[in-house]
């Protein structure tokens, strides 16, 4: 049933580009039959906007805008969550086609057409959307699944969760768990001890299993006593609590294999995220070049010397790297803390990411560059260099890592940002144990649009100086 839905969200893709190409049409008749904008000289005889390669330029910038925002993705998503990502992958797909039409030179073209395009294709996507819902569910609810989920705790609760959000071909009976206790509204059919004959009462399709790790020898009993019963058996894996994010099944010669350790982007995300970083930071630090020359120069008279500083930190897959950073601080910034009564062996040894609010360590200029943040510039380089990604967890250094817990060390699993969760949310003021969360949470589900987002919310929360010292 599964894999039947995916089949179905991989034809919703053609389907979604075919309609936007039917948009297309639809916009230039309309342009052509409603008396709104410039009127048309038709004395000439039919007019036409749409060419081969118009055609070839809107499906390449809407099948972009799909796969970077990801409503067709394999996953379910809640009704609502995938909307909005349709409606973002439409504003996406047209501001791509107009970049395209800029590049291909194409001067000529009618603005009352893309205005009928644009919301031609809105309506028929969340059309499509609802209609199709409304279709799998009539489709497939003569073919249901009844379904039972034996677990315990947040993980069957999920579980339920999803069911009852996505219910195509399936319906959920009700559950069994250890302790008896309810799993939320689900009615308890009775006893673990009794799965067999709860099964054959209530004609059981599908058993789904999803018990923490720790019950791994209750999982192997409950499978063999369902060996004789025409039941399928799926059980949803909590191995190390799932501290590994992007876990994936495959099949080794008919060993299953469970990979704990995926990416968490795949290669053409990857792909993605890396060509968007070396476009953006190249221009950044052209467009940037002034004021980081006017930085240097500052920091230079101030009192001489040197203008960048370099720290080592710790990137993608616990790798170190240097750090550029405009120099904030006095020259003798660490010898200074003896003097201020400060122990950095004891002050580590209690919060690695502890910073001082009011450092008298850090110069006027310095004091500047921090509240607008721009020391960071010099990381620009880094991202060029592909150390670092515009948008990413914040880059720690040794030591900070050194305190992380197995579960943490997740954050590690993509390239440092100049930007990214922490800095959107409070910068300096987050506590370690917040900031990693944000972190972790940004990973799991990161998509492209995400990094945009936090880069547009990256503006406001520079201006607003909060957590910036």
């Amino acid at each position: 049933m599964l894999s039947l839905l995916q089949r179905f969200r991989s034809a919703f893709l053609v389907i979604d580009l075919l309609l936007v190409l039917l948009s297309l049409r639809g916009g230039e008749f309309l342009r052509t039959c409603v008396t709104l904008g410039m009127p048309l000289d038709i004395g000439a005889g039919p007019i036409t906007w749409l060419t081969p390669r118009i055609y070839l330029a809107a499906l390449f910038s809407w099948l972009v805008a799909f796969l970077i925002t990801g409503p067709h993705e394999a996953r379910a998503l809640p009704a609502r969550r995938t909307c909005r990502r349709l409606a973002t992958a439409n504003l996406l797909g047209l501001l791509a086609f107009l970049s395209v039409l800029f590049f291909l030179k194409v001067t000529d073209f009618s603005r009352g057409l893309v205005a009928y395009t644009f919301c031609l294709s809105l309506v028929l996507l969340m059309l499509r959307q609802l209609l199709t819902a409304a279709f799998l569910d009539k489709l497939l609810r003569p073919f249901a699944q009844r379904i039972l989920i034996v677990g315990e705790g947040e993980m069957g609760s999920q579980l339920a969760d999803q069911i009852y959000a996505h219910p195509w071909g399936m319906q959920l009976v009700g559950a069994l768990t250890p302790n008896n206790v309810d799993l939320d509204d689900l009615p308890t059919l009775g006893k673990l001890t009794d799965l067999p004959n709860v099964v054959r009462a209530h004609r059981i399709d599908q058993v789904l299993i999803a018990l923490p790790a720790k019950r791994h020898q209750l999982i192997g009993e409950l499978v063999l006593r369902l060996q004789t019963l025409p039941v399928r058996i799926h059980v949803i894996p909590d191995l190390l609590g799932l501290t590994m994010s992007h876990a994936c099944v495959e099949d080794f010669f008919g060993i299953p294999l469970i990979g704990l350790r995926e990416p968490p982007i795949g290669s053409l995300g990857r792909l993605y995220k890396r060509l968007f970083d070396i476009a953006s930071s190249a221009l950044a630090l052209l467009v940037t070049s002034p004021v980081m020359l006017a930085c240097m120069l500052a920091i230079r008279l101030y009192d001489g010397g040197p203008v960048f500083f370099r720290q080592k930190r710790i990137g993608e897959n616990g790798r170190p790297f240097d750090m550029f950073k405009f120099r904030s601080m006095v020259v003798d910034a660490e010898s200074r803390l003896k003097s201020l009564g400060i122990d950095r062996d004891r002050l580590d040894s209690e919060d690695a990411a502890f910073k001082l609010k009011n450092d008298p360590r850090i110069t006027p200029v310095g004091r500047f560059l921090r509240r607008w943040s721009l020391d960071e510039l010099p990381q620009l380089f880094n991202v060029l260099r592909g150390d670092m990604s515009l948008v990413g967890p914040r880059p720690e250094e040794a030591k900070v890592v050194a305190r992380y817990s197995f579960f943490h060390r997740k954050r590690l699993a993509l390239k440092p940002g100049l930007t990214g969760p922490m800095q959107v949310n409070g910068r300096g003021d987050l506590p370690l144990k917040k900031r990693l969360s944000l972190e972790l949470a940004y990973i799991d589900q990161w998509c492209f649009w995400t990094d945009i987002k936090i880069l547009f919310r990256t503006i406001p929360a520079v201006i607003s100086g909060r957590g910036a010292y």
